[in-house]
């Protein structure tokens, strides 16, 4: 029992990088086996590969059109090793790779001819990622690029794509690993597929010119409607206002200015004051005039 649990083959997590050659299948069989020495060379001269192997931190899995590589310590070493790959692939643009990283659960396993060997759901979505790929690209799973992103370093070279739909039906987050002069800044065929096949975006692209035209009569019909609604009562108001406006009114006497209140009080009261010395001149009692006196005629002789 004890035996068995030590040879049980146990999970760790590994930071897989697939690569593979693009159009690989349609090369003949003395430029197959020239393309994969060439990345073969390419992968072992870079840093990240020597430093990891001579940690004992890498072991690397022969694909056929490629290779996988798992990295066993940091979660730096598969994007050092793919960038790497990119600079040097710049120099040979005749051989196109496209390369996936993920990490996710592996186990050590022993294969037919009793060597190591890996297997696990790390190497499935880390190839699953690479087959998203198009010539150029450095794609890697959301998972992976969030563990990335906490140096601030790599934050630059992540670009999310968004969900896809891979085999067997798994749903696998992208994000594109490119700057500058790494990578393919441009979207993967198969992420511009999902996104032209959207729900509705068939319906949007498909309208007839009489669809369309149908849609915006409608559009201003409902837009006039609402307004009438809206400023209707408002509209009324103004109009009825308008005609009250314009309709004759009967003349009125303009109200009098207050010098003109003034002058009416002082005529008033002038006019007062001679009624009332009138009246008074009347009512006072008549004296009788006083007779002349005679003279006195002088005295006789």
């Amino acid at each position: 029992m004890e035996d068995d649990e030590k040879t049980k083959p146990r999970l760790e997590i590994g930071h897989v990088l697939f690569i593979d050659i693009v159009g690989y299948s349609k090369l003949l069989t003395d430029e197959q086996s020239e393309a994969l020495q060439e990345l073969n060379q390419i992968v072992r001269n870079t840093e990240a590969a020597r430093e990891a192997e001579a940690a004992g931190q890498l072991i690397i899995l022969p694909t056929g059109d490629g290779m996988a590589m798992v990295f066993t310590g940091s979660v730096e070493g598969p994007a050092e090793c793919a960038l790497e790959v990119s600079q040097a692939l710049r120099a040979q643009p005749s051989l196109p790779v496209r390369m996936g990283i993920h990490s996710g659960p592996v186990q050590y396993v022993r294969d037919a001819n009793a060597r190591q060997n890996i297997s696990g759901v790390g190497i499935n979505i880390a190839r699953r990622v690479m087959d998203c790929g198009d010539a150029g690209h450095i794609l890697v799973s959301k998972r992976f690029a969030d563990d990335l992103a906490q140096h601030r370093r790599w934050q630059r070279y992540l670009h999310e794509l968004g969900d896809v739909k891979v085999k067997h039906g798994v749903i696998v987050s992208l994000v594109n690993l490119y700057a500058e002069t790494i990578g393919n800044p441009a979207p993967p065929a198969c992420v511009a597929e999902v996104r032209h096949t959207e729900p509705g975006a068939t319906t949007r692209k498909g309208l007839s010119p009489v669809a369309r035209a149908i849609l915006v009569i409608a559009a201003l019909l409902l837009t006039l409607a609402i307004v009438s609604v809206i400023f209707a009562p408002a509209i009324m108001r103004s109009v009825d206002k308008n005609r009250a406006t314009s309709a004759p009114q009967p003349s009125a006497t303009a109200s009098p200015s207050f010098s003109d209140a003034i002058k009416n009080m002082v005529k008033q009261k002038i006019t007062d004051e001679l009624q009332k010395d009138l009246t008074r001149k009347g009512n006072a009692p008549k004296v009788p005039p006083t007779p002349r006196s005679q003279p006195t005629p002088p005295p006789r002789p």
